[in-house]
C-alpha cells in the first residue's frame, strides 16, 4: 500500500469504506501529500482508469466504485495545488 493509500486508510478508520471523504479529511490528507504521494495519486489515477476500461458496460456498481476513487484522488490533489 502504498503512502497515499494509507493516508485515506488512516482518515477512514471511523467511517465505512464506502463513504465519502469529508471536506476536512480532504485537507488533513492534502496538508501531509509532498512530491512522491502527488506522483502516486496520478499513477493511481491512470491505473484506476485503466481498470476502468476493462469493467463491462453492465456492471454499474464497479464503474460507480472507480469514479468514487478517481474523483477522491483529484480532490486531494486539488488540495495540494491551492
Amino acid at each position: 500500500m502504498s503512502k497515499s493509500q494509507r493516508l485515506i486508510a488512516a482518515e477512514r478508520t471511523t467511517f465505512s469504506p464506502y463513504s465519502s471523504l469529508s471536506p476536512e479529511s480532504i485537507s488533513r490528507i492534502a496538508l501531509k501529500c509532498r512530491k512522491d504521494e502527488v506522483a502516486d495519486a496520478h499513477i493511481l489515477i491512470k491505473q484506476l482508469k485503466a481498470e476502468l476500461a476493462t469493467v463491462p458496460d453492465w456492471d454499474g456498481d464497479t464503474q460507480d466504485d472507480i469514479w468514487r476513487a478517481i474523483e477522491q484522488y483529484r480532490a486531494i490533489l486539488a488540495k495540494v495545488r491551492e
